[in-house]
């Protein structure tokens, strides 16, 4: 019988497999990637080591760009698996057999995948290192969410307030849809006019529809429909920085976001620009147990390149504690004097 489920979200390998190609300037699978509709298929099962599945990886692409790219197919899908052996190592049990790259036959699917957003847009956007949250919501509390986005960017969080007027212009419409194809995620902060818009129920279908996180915020109202179902985060825009933090802990606890935020919770103490930004954000980072060792380097290394960091009340011995000594600082300690 097959396994249904890889044991590493789709959208996580694919953000990897497109971020090495990058880092490697392979600019033509860089825009195939991106601009794709991916998903596994297990093709094999054997009882061999306790249960061994065979994935695929599947690649749909809009139509001009599979035609431009399908005389060198073969070795495009052999290269592709290759940079993914690293799957095959951490996942012994599920191997990847194989990478496929096929044309997308649905009109509908087609249009939204060549309507990709650009690296100019996102760059334009997002801030860049730091997880991408789109906040539906409803325009009358544009003021108090924009104190909100202020405070989630503090936590390694680039924000998108999505409504700026009641009725959107279409240059903002256009806005509103680059930002939803480029999220990392969205939260639908559940106020009681929330579903009297026109826009956020379309959002948060939007969202449901591309696999997308969908973070319900309890302000004042339940949510509803399909994301009724959804643990919510209760708070108040009252108190935007405790909502900001309770935000933060949600996008921890999804196995699909938990990467990306914990890097950016990292890349936001490299960039603190306050003695209370950094004890905040060294409070959430005492709460995570799965730091890789380079970001363990990374958060070390801000205790003494960020003064901000390093005059912050306690956060160098927090974090020294925590993850470790400085590898100067321990190289010292362990050698024999001659007195």
């Amino acid at each position: 019988m097959l396994e249904n489920s890889y044991p590493k979200p789709i959208a996580d390998v694919v953000a990897t497999l497109t971020d090495i190609c990058r880092h490697q300037n392979r600019a033509e699978l860089v825009e195939l990637l991106e601009n794709s509709h991916a998903h596994f298929d297990a093709t094999d099962y054997d009882n061999w080591n306790g249960g061994t599945t065979t994935w695929a990886l599947r690649l749909e692409v809009p139509i001009p760009l599979f035609a431009a790219a399908q005389k060198r197919l073969s070795g495009i899908e052999k290269e592709l698996g290759e940079k993914l052996d690293f799957l095959d190592r951490l996942y012994p049990n599920d191997p990847l057999g194989e990478v496929t790259i096929t044309p997308l036959t649905s009109p509908e699917m087609a249009l939204g995948q060549r309507m990709a957003p650009s690296d100019v847009d996102v760059r334009r956007l997002w801030r860049d290192g730091y997880l991408r949250l789109f906040l539906s919501h409803v325009s009358q509390h544009k003021i108090q969410v924009s104190k909100l986005k202020g405070e989630l960017l503090e936590n390694g969080i680039s924000a998108f307030v999505a409504h700026e007027d009641i009725e959107p212009n279409l240059e903002w419409q256009n806005e509103i849809s680059l930002a939803l194809r480029s999220m990392h995620a969205l939260a639908a902060l559940v106020t009681l006019d929330f579903h009297s818009s026109k826009w956020t129920d379309q959002e948060v279908g939007w969202a449901l529809g591309r696999g997308v996180p969908v973070l319900p915020v309890r302000l004042g109202a339940d949510p509803y429909g399909f994301v009724g179902k959804i643990q919510a985060v209760p708070g108040t825009l009252d108190v935007p920085e405790a909502l900001a933090i309770s935000i933060t802990r949600a996008l921890l606890r999804s196995s699909q976001l938990r990467g990306g935020m914990r890097s950016a919770l990292v890349q936001a103490l490299e960039n603190s620009k306050s003695y209370a930004t950094a004890r905040r954000l060294t409070d959430l980072v005492l709460e995570i147990d799965d730091f890789s060792a380079s970001e363990k380097d990374r958060l070390r290394d801000a205790c003494t390149k960020n003064n901000q960091v390093a005059g912050a009340f306690g956060v160098s011995k927090d974090i020294y504690g925590a993850f470790g000594e400085p590898k100067e600082v321990e190289a010292i300690a362990d050698d024999d004097f001659p007195f």
